[in-house]
C-alpha cells in the first residue's frame, strides 16, 4: 500500500514526459514544414526589399555599385519637389477614386445577376470572368486597336450610326479610354462575390418575402450587409491594385519604345513615373524612393480601411473575442 503514491507519481511524471515529447515533435514538424517558405521569403523577398530600401538612400544609378554614397533623405525630398511625381501621384489618386468604386459596383451587380439559377448561367459566368485571366499587355494592345481613330472597331461602329470618329487615344479622351479598359476587367472579383452570395442563407430571403419585403428591400437589408466582408476584401485589393496600375496606360500609348513609351499626360501615373526614372533615366536611388513612398501610401490606405471597417463590415461572429 505504501508504494501506491510513488507509483502514481511516477505515472504522472511519465505522462508529462510523453506530452512534452509530443509537443516537441509537433513543434519540430511545424518548423520543418514552414522553413522552406520562410527561407525562400527571406532570400527572395525580405533581403531584396531591405536592400532596395538601403539603395533608396544612396546615389545608386545602376552602374556605380562600387562607389555608392549615402545621401540621406535627399531622394525622398526630391519626390515632393518633382512636379512630375506630384502630378503622377494626383492622377493615380484620381484613377483609384474612379476605378475602385465603379469596378466594385459593376462587379457586384454582375455577380448578383449571375447568382440566379437560369439556363446557361455557367457560360455567362465564364464570359464575364474571361477578361481577368488575359494578360494585361494583351488587353492593352487589344483595346488600343479597338479604340484607334483611323481603323478602330469602335469608331467603325460609330460611323455606321452617323457619329463622327472619336480620338479615344488622344489627350481629351485618354483617361476615359483607360477607365473603359479597367472596367472591362471588373469581373475579376466575380468568383469571390459569387462565393459570398452563395453563403447567404435562403431562409432569410424567404422570411423577408413572407413579411412582405420587396426585392430591393431584401437586397438592401440582407444581401448587402451579409456581403460586407467580401466587399471589404475586394475594396482592399482594389485599392492596392489601382495604386499600382502600370501596364494599361503604356499599352494605350502609341509608340515604338515598348514599356518605355511615355503615356499622355492625363494617363501619366505614379508607377509609370517610377519606371521611367529607373529604366529610362537610370535614377535607381530616386526610383526606389518613389516605390517605397508608394508602399507607405498603400499601407496607410489599407490601415484606414481596416480601422473604419468596424463601422460598416458585419461579421456573423463576434470579432472582439477572436
Amino acid at each position: 500500500m505504501s508504494n501506491q503514491p510513488a507509483a502514481v507519481s511516477l505515472e504522472r511524471h511519465a505522462s508529462r514526459k510523453r506530452k512534452m515529447r509530443k509537443s516537441v515533435r509537433e513543434a519540430i514538424e511545424f518548423y520543418c514544414f514552414v522553413s522552406p517558405w520562410f527561407i525562400i521569403f527571406i532570400l527572395l523577398g525580405l533581403i531584396p526589399l531591405l536592400y532596395g530600401l538601403y539603395l533608396s538612400f544612396t546615389n545608386f544609378t545602376g552602374f556605380n555599385s562600387g562607389h555608392l554614397r549615402f545621401v540621406g533623405f535627399r531622394n525622398y525630398d526630391r519626390i515632393f519637389t518633382d512636379s512630375d511625381s506630384i502630378y503622377a501621384l494626383g492622377r493615380t489618386f484620381f484613377i483609384t477614386a474612379v476605378n475602385v468604386p465603379l469596378g466594385m459596383i459593376l462587379g457586384f451587380l454582375i455577380a448578383v445577376l449571375l447568382n440566379n439559377s437560369v439556363k446557361g448561367v455557367g457560360i455567362f459566368r465564364t464570359i464575364f470572368y474571361l477578361p481577368s485571366i488575359i494578360p494585361a499587355v494583351a488587353v492593352g494592345l487589344l483595346w488600343r486597336n479597338l479604340l484607334a481613330k483611323g481603323n478602330g472597331l469602335i469608331n467603325e461602329l460609330l460611323g455606321h450610326l452617323g457619329i463622327p470618329a472619336v480620338d479615344w487615344l488622344g489627350y481629351d479622351h485618354a483617361t476615359l479610354s483607360l477607365i473603359i479598359l479597367l472596367m472591362w476587367g471588373s469581373g475579376g472579383g466575380l468568383i469571390i462575390y459569387l462565393a459570398g452570395l452563395k453563403s447567404v442563407p435562403k431562409e432569410l430571403y424567404e422570411s423577408a418575402e413572407i413579411d412582405g419585403a420587396s426585392a430591393v428591400q431584401r437586397f438592401r437589408g440582407i444581401t448587402i450587409p451579409l456581403m460586407t466582408p467580401v466587399l471589404f476584401f475586394n475594396l482592399i485589393m482594389g485599392i492596392i491594385g489601382s495604386l499600382q496600375i502600370f501596364v494599361q496606360p503604356i499599352m494605350l500609348t502609341q509608340g515604338t519604345n515598348g514599356l518605355l513609351n511615355t503615356p499622355l499626360k492625363p494617363n501619366y501615373l505614379y508607377l509609370v513615373h517610377a519606371f521611367q526614372q529607373i529604366f529610362a533615366f537610370q535614377r535607381y536611388g530616386y526610383g526606389l524612393a518613389l516605390l517605397w513612398l508608394l508602399f507607405v501610401i498603400i499601407l496607410v490606405f489599407t490601415l484606414v480601411v481596416f480601422k473604419t471597417s468596424r463601422y460598416w463590415v458585419h461579421y456573423e461572429v463576434d470579432q472582439e473575442g477572436r
